[in-house]
This record gives structure tokens, C-alpha cells and sequence, in this order.
């Protein structure tokens, strides 16, 4: 008698990494997103102001860059060599975990924020599994003869 099984492909962390920052993109985009229809905030934007100041060209930057770097890590985890594609995923996974938790925290006494502590809990999902993944990249094993 025959048993069929599925099989499990192992799949390479690089590509494990891109996919991880590519979820966490939609992640990001969705939620800001969905918090342009909370109260006042069309508003505020119309009157160029954000939860971290008035707008100025540099915060546009600074916000600029926060999205540019997850966005360029989905082609980093792919392209970079390993050893620095370890260390570039772990920083930046260390630093968006913790934009993401300052985020929850400002964020969870507001019933309208509900959903956006719910978004920034599953970031921090991911992000943690970037972490992880990166943390622990396969070593190669190399056999040296005297």
C-alpha cells in the first residue's frame, strides 16, 4: 500500500527575509490606509499637521525614509552576501520592532486606534520573525585539511 505525503521544500533564508519585509510593506500600507478614515485626520493632513509636528520637507523625509528602508530590505535580503544581510535584517528588524512598540503604546488608550495596535501587534509578529530567521542563518560548514 501506497501513502502519499506532501513534500516540504526547503526554502532558502534570503527568501524567507524578502517575503517577511514584503508582508510587513502591505502591513504598513494598509494601516495607513485604513487610518485616513479615522475622525480629523484628512483634516489635519489638509492643514499639513502630523502626529509628530507641524510638516516640514525634512519630516517628510524622515517618513520618507522609515518606508524606503523596509521597502529596499525585500531586495536586500535577496542581493546582499550573507554575513552583512544577517547584521543589515537584524538592525533594522531591532529598529521598526521598536517603532512598532512605542506605536502600541502611544496608540492603545484610542478606540478609533484599535485597528492600528491590531496591525502594529502583527508587524511586530513579523518583525520578530525576521529577527529570528536572521539570528539564525544557517552556517555553512567548511572542512579544512592541514
Amino acid at each position: 500500500m501506497k501513502r502519499k505525503t506532501l513534500e516540504n521544500y526547503e526554502i532558502n533564508v534570503k527568501v524567507k527575509l524578502s517575503l517577511l519585509w514584503t508582508s510587513l510593506m502591505f502591513l504598513y500600507i494598509y494601516a495607513d490606509y485604513f487610518e485616513l478614515m479615522t475622525p480629523g485626520k484628512l483634516e489635519n493632513m489638509m492643514q499639513l499637521k502630523t502626529p509628530m509636528g507641524p510638516t516640514s520637507p525634512n519630516l517628510l523625509l524622515v517618513f520618507a525614509l522609515l518606508l524606503i528602508i523596509p521597502a529596499l530590505m525585500i531586495i536586500l535580503s535577496i542581493f546582499l552576501a550573507p554575513g552583512v544581510n544577517k547584521w543589515t535584517n537584524l538592525i533594522f528588524g531591532v529598529l521598526y520592532a521598536t517603532i512598532s512598540i512605542l506605536i502600541i503604546i502611544s496608540s492603545i488608550d484610542s478606540d478609533w486606534h484599535r485597528f492600528y495596535v491590531l496591525y502594529n501587534f502583527v508587524e511586530l509578529f513579523v518583525l520578530i520573525t525576521i529577527l529570528w530567521q536572521a539570528w539564525n542563518w544557517p552556517n555553512k560548514i567548511e572542512i579544512i585539511d592541514n
